[in-house]
């Protein structure tokens, strides 16, 4: 049952509400009115009414307030005070369905998939929300209800059977480190193609820089294991041309070696079948190392993905490696600085300067 109804109406406020129902020149009344009265109907509940009337059910919650607050003074809305003749004055009630129809689907709205700010003006016209309004206008009082355009994200959900038993322990990983042991977050970065890439960056132009395309790539593919040290914060990597169960031992051993003999490595790693090798999984078992599986399409459970997004960032993007070996020590430069092991300068100021006149 819901909460909010609207109260008794008095005999004149039922006259008018009707009254204002049939308004076809003010769509906003006849939208409220419409919401007051099948509230007081009761045979709706607010969610089907604001699927009825199109707007939400948070709206339809707000109009019954202020109708049993305000009368119906509170759910009127007065067009003059957005007329071409008068200054551009908009009340809270008129910027707050601005917001509504914002956050509304588009798709049910005008048949598009999305807003845009030329849109969303015109369809607020046509509904006589607003008379008269400026694109810059709308886009500072959408910013000021913090209303901006957000990247929509893919969300693969897991279906492994056994996914609350292998959550649970990889939480309890996280949360404490083994007595002895190192954690270690290890994945695959790549394939390594020989492609420009997009990316952005400071400039003083009029024109974005342009980069070759193309059509044919003759250079291979390079694949590079990472692992990520939970307690050194640090990010390792290693580059090979195949991406197989052979490779992969190659890796964990080298991974090994990095750490005392007496110290137990736990990894925690997706289900590619390579990792689950005969010859890895024995590896493993003589050499103090456990394994820990991220479930079925939740590879998000393994911290190093983050820093992987970062890696392709600071290391791939904008750039037109034409050699495997200039990118490889492009990734590895990264690392570098990524690890601590080196400053942020590779380059003094000076010297680019005397390089770059000598080069015009």
């Amino acid at each position: 049952m819901d909460t909010v109804k609207a109260r008794t109406l008095r005999p004149y406020e039922a006259q008018k509400l009707q009254s204002m129902k049939r308004q076809s020149t003010n769509l906003v009344n006849s939208r409220h009115a419409r919401i007051i009265l099948l509230s007081r109907g009761g045979q709706l509940k607010n969610a089907e009414t604001a699927a009825y009337c199109g707007c939400t059910a948070t709206w339809v919650r707000r109009m019954i307030h202020r109708f049993n607050h305000g009368g119906i003074a509170a759910i009127t809305w007065y067009p003059c005070y957005c007329g071409d003749a008068t200054p551009r004055k908009f009340v809270s009630d008129i910027v707050e369905q601005i917001y509504e129809v914002a956050l509304s689907p588009p798709k049910k709205l005008i048949g598009m998939s999305v807003w845009s700010l030329p849109k969303l003006r015109k369809y607020l016209q046509e509904q006589g929300m607003v008379g008269s309004i400026s694109l810059e206008w709308l886009r500072q009082t959408l910013r000021r209800h913090r209303i901006r355009w957000r990247h929509t994200k893919t969300w693969k959900e897991s279906k492994d059977p056994q996914f609350a038993a292998k959550y649970r322990r990889l939480k309890r990983l996280y949360a404490r480190r083994p007595k002895g042991g190192r954690r270690i977050c290890v994945d695959e970065f790549g394939p390594l193609n020989l492609q420009p890439r997009h990316g952005q960056h400071y400039a003083r132009i009029d024109h974005v820089d342009r980069l070759r395309a193309t059509y044919s790539r003759k250079g291979g593919v390079r694949h590079m294991f990472v692992a990520y040290d939970m307690e050194r914060d640090t990010l390792v990597g290693s580059f090979t041309t195949k991406k197989n169960g052979v490779t992969f031992l190659e890796f964990l051993k080298q991974l090994r070696r990095r750490y005392r003999r007496d110290e137990t490595l736990h990894i925690i790693l997706d289900n590619a079948t390579y990792h689950g090798k005969a010859e890895v999984l024995q590896y493993a078992a003589t050499h103090k190392i456990r394994f820990y599986w991220t479930p079925t399409n939740a590879s998000w459970l393994n911290r190093v993905e983050c820093h992987l997004r970062a890696l392709k960032r600071f290391a791939l993007e904008n750039t037109d490696y034409r050699s495997h070996d200039e990118q490889e020590q492009a990734i590895e430069s990264y690392l570098s600085w990524r690890n601590g092991e080196r400053p942020i300068s590779v380059q003094q100021w000076e010297t680019y300067l005397w390089y770059a006149k000598k080069a015009i």
